[in-house]
Protein backbone atom coordinates (compact mmCIF):
# COMPACT_ATOMS: atom_id res chain seq x y z
CA UNK A 1 0.00 0.00 0.00
CA UNK A 2 1.35 2.96 -0.99
CA UNK A 3 0.77 6.14 1.39
CA UNK A 4 1.06 8.83 -1.54
CA UNK A 5 -2.43 10.47 -0.37
CA UNK A 6 -3.79 12.57 2.57
CA UNK A 7 -6.27 9.67 2.60
CA UNK A 8 -3.45 7.34 3.04
CA UNK A 9 -1.70 9.06 5.59
CA UNK A 10 -4.48 9.88 7.89
CA UNK A 11 -5.18 5.99 7.21
CA UNK A 12 -1.66 5.17 8.59
CA UNK A 13 -2.01 7.65 11.41
CA UNK A 14 -5.09 5.73 12.74
CA UNK A 15 -3.32 2.61 12.19
CA UNK A 16 -0.67 3.77 14.06
CA UNK A 17 -2.40 4.87 16.83
CA UNK A 18 -4.63 2.02 17.23
CA UNK A 19 -1.53 -0.31 17.23
CA UNK A 20 -0.01 1.70 19.74
CA UNK A 21 -2.95 2.09 22.26
CA UNK A 22 -3.60 -1.81 21.76
CA UNK A 23 0.02 -2.17 22.25
CA UNK A 24 -0.34 0.13 25.48
CA UNK A 25 -3.15 -1.98 26.60
CA UNK A 26 -2.05 -5.03 26.43
CA UNK A 27 0.95 -4.10 28.10
CA UNK A 28 -1.06 -2.68 31.14
CA UNK A 29 -3.01 -5.55 31.30
CA UNK A 30 -0.17 -8.38 31.28
CA UNK A 31 2.32 -6.47 34.13
CA UNK A 32 -1.38 -5.05 36.05
CA UNK A 33 -2.39 -9.05 36.24
CA UNK A 34 1.81 -9.64 37.40
CA UNK A 35 1.58 -6.83 40.15
CA UNK A 36 -2.16 -8.25 41.17
CA UNK A 37 -0.58 -11.77 41.21
CA UNK A 38 2.84 -10.10 43.05
CA UNK A 39 0.47 -7.78 45.57
CA UNK A 40 -2.01 -11.15 46.44
CA UNK A 41 1.44 -12.86 47.36
CA UNK A 42 2.87 -9.90 49.82
CA UNK A 43 -1.58 -9.78 50.89
CA UNK A 44 -0.59 -13.41 51.90
CA UNK A 45 2.59 -13.03 53.29
CA UNK A 46 1.20 -10.31 55.74
CA UNK A 47 -1.66 -12.24 56.97
CA UNK A 48 0.69 -15.34 57.43
CA UNK A 49 2.48 -13.03 59.73
CA UNK A 50 -0.76 -11.83 61.78
CA UNK A 51 -1.13 -15.94 61.59
CA UNK A 52 2.14 -16.45 63.13
CA UNK A 53 2.01 -13.25 65.72
CA UNK A 54 -1.29 -14.85 67.25
CA UNK A 55 0.09 -18.22 67.40
CA UNK A 56 3.07 -16.23 69.28
CA UNK A 57 0.42 -14.75 71.17
CA UNK A 58 -1.60 -17.95 72.33
CA UNK A 59 1.72 -19.93 73.15
CA UNK A 60 2.65 -17.08 75.39
CA UNK A 61 -0.80 -17.60 76.86
CA UNK A 62 -0.70 -20.90 77.57
CA UNK A 63 3.09 -20.62 79.37
CA UNK A 64 0.92 -18.04 81.52
CA UNK A 65 -2.22 -19.65 81.97
CA UNK A 66 -1.77 -23.33 81.03
CA UNK A 67 -5.47 -23.03 79.78
CA UNK A 68 -5.75 -26.18 76.94
CA UNK A 69 -7.99 -23.44 74.89
CA UNK A 70 -4.38 -21.13 73.83
CA UNK A 71 -3.27 -24.75 72.13
CA UNK A 72 -6.54 -25.18 70.27
CA UNK A 73 -6.08 -21.52 69.35
CA UNK A 74 -2.63 -21.94 68.39
CA UNK A 75 -3.57 -24.89 66.32
CA UNK A 76 -6.29 -23.20 64.02
CA UNK A 77 -3.82 -20.74 63.69
CA UNK A 78 -1.55 -22.88 62.33
CA UNK A 79 -3.61 -24.22 60.27
CA UNK A 80 -4.45 -21.11 58.84
CA UNK A 81 -0.91 -20.55 58.37
CA UNK A 82 -0.01 -23.50 56.14
CA UNK A 83 -3.27 -23.34 53.76
CA UNK A 84 -2.12 -19.81 53.40
CA UNK A 85 1.40 -21.50 52.44
CA UNK A 86 -0.34 -23.77 50.17
CA UNK A 87 -1.30 -20.97 48.52
CA UNK A 88 1.86 -18.95 48.22
CA UNK A 89 3.68 -21.82 46.62
CA UNK A 90 1.84 -21.90 42.95
CA UNK A 91 2.28 -17.99 42.81
CA UNK A 92 5.95 -17.99 43.55
CA UNK A 93 6.21 -21.04 41.47
CA UNK A 94 5.96 -18.87 38.70
CA UNK A 95 8.72 -16.14 39.32
CA UNK A 96 12.39 -16.51 39.80
CA UNK A 97 12.58 -17.18 43.43
CA UNK A 98 14.03 -20.02 44.84
CA UNK A 99 11.58 -22.48 46.07
CA UNK A 100 13.74 -24.29 48.63
CA UNK A 101 12.70 -20.81 51.01
CA UNK A 102 9.11 -22.04 50.73
CA UNK A 103 10.21 -25.84 51.57
CA UNK A 104 12.38 -24.92 54.77
CA UNK A 105 9.62 -22.23 55.71
CA UNK A 106 7.16 -24.97 55.64
CA UNK A 107 9.87 -27.49 57.36
CA UNK A 108 10.11 -24.85 60.20
CA UNK A 109 6.62 -24.40 60.81
CA UNK A 110 6.33 -28.26 61.22
CA UNK A 111 8.92 -28.28 63.69
CA UNK A 112 7.56 -25.35 65.71
CA UNK A 113 4.56 -27.11 66.15
CA UNK A 114 5.99 -30.22 66.83
CA UNK A 115 7.83 -28.54 69.79
CA UNK A 116 4.74 -26.47 70.98
CA UNK A 117 2.94 -29.82 71.37
CA UNK A 118 5.90 -31.47 73.33
CA UNK A 119 5.66 -28.32 75.72
CA UNK A 120 2.17 -28.66 76.00
CA UNK A 121 2.46 -32.38 76.55
CA UNK A 122 5.03 -32.02 79.32
CA UNK A 123 3.21 -29.11 81.11
CA UNK A 124 0.11 -31.18 81.13
CA UNK A 125 2.32 -33.82 82.31
CA UNK A 126 3.63 -31.86 84.84
CA UNK A 127 -0.20 -30.72 85.49
CA UNK A 128 -2.45 -27.68 84.16
CA UNK A 129 -3.91 -27.24 87.76
CA UNK A 130 -2.37 -27.29 91.20
CA UNK A 131 -4.66 -30.56 91.18
CA UNK A 132 -3.35 -32.37 88.03
CA UNK A 133 -0.78 -33.91 86.64
CA UNK A 134 2.46 -34.35 89.00
CA UNK A 135 1.20 -31.66 90.72
CA UNK A 136 -1.72 -33.45 91.75
CA UNK A 137 -0.21 -36.45 92.35
CA UNK A 138 2.10 -34.77 94.84
CA UNK A 139 0.20 -32.66 96.82
CA UNK A 140 -2.78 -35.96 97.16
CA UNK A 141 0.34 -37.41 98.68
CA UNK A 142 1.31 -34.97 101.08
CA UNK A 143 -1.98 -35.06 101.71
CA UNK A 144 -2.02 -38.38 103.22
CA UNK A 145 1.21 -38.21 104.78
CA UNK A 146 -0.09 -35.44 106.73
CA UNK A 147 -2.91 -37.64 108.20
CA UNK A 148 -0.53 -40.07 109.32
CA UNK A 149 -0.41 -39.66 112.79
CA UNK A 150 3.80 -39.90 112.49
CA UNK A 151 3.25 -36.12 111.39
CA UNK A 152 1.27 -35.06 114.02
CA UNK A 153 1.30 -31.31 114.97
CA UNK A 154 5.03 -30.11 116.78
CA UNK A 155 6.98 -33.64 116.10
CA UNK A 156 10.20 -33.40 114.41
CA UNK A 157 8.99 -35.16 111.54
CA UNK A 158 6.83 -32.82 110.64
CA UNK A 159 8.82 -30.06 110.69
CA UNK A 160 11.17 -32.19 108.19
CA UNK A 161 8.18 -32.32 106.01
CA UNK A 162 7.48 -28.71 106.17
CA UNK A 163 11.04 -28.08 105.03
CA UNK A 164 10.57 -30.30 102.36
CA UNK A 165 7.28 -28.91 101.19
CA UNK A 166 8.62 -25.41 101.35
CA UNK A 167 11.60 -26.01 98.80
CA UNK A 168 9.21 -27.21 96.62
CA UNK A 169 7.39 -24.41 95.87
CA UNK A 170 10.31 -22.48 96.08
CA UNK A 171 11.85 -24.42 93.23
CA UNK A 172 8.52 -23.93 91.86
CA UNK A 173 8.49 -20.42 91.92
CA UNK A 174 12.63 -19.85 91.17
CA UNK A 175 12.83 -22.95 89.14
CA UNK A 176 16.31 -22.61 90.71
CA UNK A 177 17.89 -27.03 90.85
CA UNK A 178 19.19 -26.34 94.34
CA UNK A 179 15.44 -26.20 96.26
CA UNK A 180 14.83 -29.55 94.24
CA UNK A 181 17.65 -30.97 95.47
CA UNK A 182 17.22 -29.58 99.23
CA UNK A 183 13.57 -31.34 98.96
CA UNK A 184 14.56 -34.53 97.87
CA UNK A 185 17.34 -34.65 100.59
CA UNK A 186 14.58 -33.51 103.23
CA UNK A 187 12.65 -36.60 101.92
CA UNK A 188 15.42 -39.16 102.07
CA UNK A 189 16.55 -38.04 105.64
CA UNK A 190 12.71 -38.66 106.64
CA UNK A 191 12.69 -42.24 104.72
CA UNK A 192 15.92 -43.45 106.28
CA UNK A 193 15.07 -42.60 110.07
CA UNK A 194 13.90 -45.29 112.16
CA UNK A 195 11.43 -43.45 114.71
CA UNK A 196 9.07 -45.17 116.92
CA UNK A 197 6.10 -45.15 115.83
CA UNK A 198 6.90 -44.94 112.15
CA UNK A 199 4.81 -47.75 109.51
CA UNK A 200 5.35 -49.01 106.66
CA UNK A 201 2.48 -46.82 105.09
CA UNK A 202 5.03 -43.81 106.01
CA UNK A 203 7.87 -45.49 104.02
CA UNK A 204 5.39 -46.22 101.23
CA UNK A 205 4.40 -42.78 100.86
CA UNK A 206 7.45 -41.15 101.56
CA UNK A 207 8.95 -42.81 98.28
CA UNK A 208 5.60 -41.98 95.87
CA UNK A 209 6.11 -37.98 97.39
CA UNK A 210 10.03 -38.74 96.26
CA UNK A 211 9.32 -39.83 93.32
CA UNK A 212 6.61 -37.38 92.61
CA UNK A 213 9.16 -34.81 93.35
CA UNK A 214 11.68 -36.27 90.91
CA UNK A 215 9.50 -36.40 88.40
CA UNK A 216 8.67 -32.93 88.72
CA UNK A 217 12.13 -31.87 89.30
CA UNK A 218 13.16 -33.28 85.82
CA UNK A 219 9.99 -32.61 84.19
CA UNK A 220 10.49 -28.83 84.62
CA UNK A 221 14.69 -28.70 83.66
CA UNK A 222 13.15 -30.62 80.84
CA UNK A 223 10.68 -28.08 80.03
CA UNK A 224 13.56 -25.24 80.96
CA UNK A 225 14.07 -23.80 84.22
CA UNK A 226 14.82 -20.42 82.08
CA UNK A 227 13.00 -19.13 78.81
CA UNK A 228 16.10 -19.85 76.99
CA UNK A 229 16.86 -23.51 78.26
CA UNK A 230 15.49 -26.95 77.81
CA UNK A 231 12.42 -27.30 75.80
CA UNK A 232 11.01 -24.01 75.71
CA UNK A 233 14.16 -22.36 74.70
CA UNK A 234 14.14 -24.57 71.32
CA UNK A 235 9.99 -24.18 70.68
CA UNK A 236 10.93 -20.11 71.05
CA UNK A 237 14.22 -20.30 69.25
CA UNK A 238 12.30 -22.41 66.64
CA UNK A 239 9.84 -19.52 66.68
CA UNK A 240 12.49 -17.33 65.64
CA UNK A 241 13.82 -19.16 63.25
CA UNK A 242 9.73 -19.46 61.06
CA UNK A 243 9.72 -15.57 61.71
CA UNK A 244 13.19 -14.72 59.80
CA UNK A 245 12.23 -17.34 57.19
CA UNK A 246 9.49 -15.48 56.75
CA UNK A 247 11.38 -12.02 56.25
CA UNK A 248 13.18 -13.45 53.98
CA UNK A 249 10.56 -14.70 51.49
CA UNK A 250 9.56 -11.06 52.08
CA UNK A 251 12.50 -9.57 51.33
CA UNK A 252 13.22 -11.35 48.39
CA UNK A 253 9.64 -10.46 46.67
CA UNK A 254 9.85 -7.04 47.23
CA UNK A 255 12.62 -6.23 44.59
CA UNK A 256 10.60 -8.51 42.06
CA UNK A 257 7.59 -6.46 42.82
CA UNK A 258 9.57 -3.13 42.68
CA UNK A 259 11.06 -4.92 39.01
CA UNK A 260 7.47 -5.35 37.79
CA UNK A 261 6.72 -2.11 38.41
CA UNK A 262 9.71 -0.69 36.32
CA UNK A 263 9.13 -2.89 33.58
CA UNK A 264 4.94 -1.22 33.50
CA UNK A 265 7.14 2.10 33.62
CA UNK A 266 9.54 0.75 30.81
CA UNK A 267 7.29 -0.65 28.50
CA UNK A 268 4.37 2.16 29.02
CA UNK A 269 6.84 5.02 28.32
CA UNK A 270 8.38 3.35 25.47
CA UNK A 271 4.98 2.70 23.65
CA UNK A 272 4.26 5.97 24.12
CA UNK A 273 7.48 7.70 22.86
CA UNK A 274 7.27 5.58 20.05
CA UNK A 275 4.02 6.02 18.59
CA UNK A 276 4.25 9.37 19.28
CA UNK A 277 7.72 9.48 17.35
CA UNK A 278 5.78 7.51 14.00
CA UNK A 279 3.05 10.04 14.17
CA UNK A 280 5.40 13.22 14.47
CA UNK A 281 7.30 12.08 11.93
CA UNK A 282 4.32 11.45 9.31
CA UNK A 283 2.47 14.51 10.60
CA UNK A 284 6.11 16.83 9.67
CA UNK A 285 6.80 15.12 6.39
CA UNK A 286 2.79 15.63 6.15
CA UNK A 287 3.14 19.03 6.47
CA UNK A 288 5.94 19.48 4.51
CA UNK A 289 4.80 17.79 1.40
CA UNK A 290 1.44 19.72 1.47
CA UNK A 291 3.75 23.18 2.03
CA UNK A 292 5.87 21.98 -0.86
CA UNK A 293 2.62 21.29 -3.01
CA UNK A 294 0.17 24.13 -1.55
CA UNK A 295 3.87 26.42 -3.01
CA UNK A 296 4.04 25.47 -6.12
CA UNK A 297 0.00 25.65 -6.68
CA UNK A 298 0.51 29.33 -5.65
CA UNK A 299 3.60 30.17 -8.23
CA UNK A 300 1.59 28.23 -10.92
CA UNK A 301 -1.42 30.52 -10.36
CA UNK A 302 1.44 33.81 -10.30
CA UNK A 303 2.80 32.18 -13.49
CA UNK A 304 -0.65 31.79 -15.10
CA UNK A 305 -0.84 35.52 -15.46
CA UNK A 306 1.91 36.00 -18.03
CA UNK A 307 2.66 32.81 -19.52
CA UNK A 308 0.91 29.17 -20.43
CA UNK A 309 2.83 27.52 -17.24
CA UNK A 310 2.35 23.82 -16.46
CA UNK A 311 2.78 21.37 -13.28
CA UNK A 312 4.67 18.26 -13.18
CA UNK A 313 2.79 16.30 -10.84
CA UNK A 314 5.75 14.11 -10.38
CA UNK A 315 6.75 16.74 -7.96
CA UNK A 316 3.63 16.84 -5.80
CA UNK A 317 3.45 14.88 -2.90
CA UNK A 318 -0.28 13.90 -2.44
CA UNK A 319 -2.27 12.19 -5.48
CA UNK A 320 -5.16 14.32 -4.41
CA UNK A 321 -2.61 17.47 -5.72
CA UNK A 322 -1.51 15.76 -8.62
CA UNK A 323 -5.01 15.28 -9.63
CA UNK A 324 -6.23 18.78 -9.63
CA UNK A 325 -2.33 19.45 -11.10
CA UNK A 326 -3.37 17.49 -13.61
CA UNK A 327 -7.11 19.46 -13.83
CA UNK A 328 -5.00 22.84 -13.53
CA UNK A 329 -2.53 21.49 -16.89
CA UNK A 330 -5.95 20.72 -19.01
CA UNK A 331 -7.39 23.89 -17.77
CA UNK A 332 -4.32 25.79 -18.56
CA UNK A 333 -4.41 24.06 -22.22
CA UNK A 334 -8.03 24.74 -22.98
CA UNK A 335 -7.09 28.87 -22.08
CA UNK A 336 -4.12 28.45 -24.85
CA UNK A 337 -6.95 27.11 -26.78
CA UNK A 338 -9.31 29.36 -26.38
CA UNK A 339 -6.69 32.05 -27.16
CA UNK A 340 -5.68 30.75 -29.80
CA UNK A 341 -8.85 30.84 -31.75
CA UNK A 342 -9.81 33.86 -30.42
CA UNK A 343 -6.38 35.40 -31.95
CA UNK A 344 -7.46 33.43 -35.00
CA UNK A 345 -11.01 35.03 -35.36
CA UNK A 346 -9.78 38.46 -33.79
CA UNK A 347 -6.90 38.13 -37.49
CA UNK A 348 -9.72 37.30 -39.88
CA UNK A 349 -12.45 40.31 -38.39
CA UNK A 350 -9.61 42.10 -38.70
CA UNK A 351 -8.80 41.14 -42.16
CA UNK A 352 -12.29 41.42 -43.38
CA UNK A 353 -12.90 44.73 -41.95
CA UNK A 354 -9.44 46.05 -43.55
CA UNK A 355 -11.28 44.94 -46.50
CA UNK A 356 -14.43 46.28 -46.45
CA UNK A 357 -12.80 49.70 -45.66
CA UNK A 358 -10.40 49.70 -48.93
CA UNK A 359 -13.85 48.81 -51.11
Amino acid sequence: MKFDSIKSRLVLMTLICVVGMGMLVVSQHYFTQRLIELNQQRDLLLRMGQDLLQMRRHEKDFLMRHQQEYFQLFIERSESFSTRLNQLTPLISDYDMPMSQLGNLAEGLDEYQQLFQQVVALQTKIGLTPTSGLLGQMIDTEGELLSQSYFDVGSNALIQLDGARLAIRDFQLTHNNYFATLAVQSIELLAQARNAGKSEQVDELLSVYKEAVGALAIAHQTLGLTHNEGLVGRFRRQAHSVEQQLTLIDNALQPIIENQEQKVKIYSISIAVLTSVLLILILVKSFATFHRAFSNFVMFFYRCKRQYQRMDPRKLGFAEFKSLAELANEMVESRQAIEERLAVVEAELAQKQRKSETS
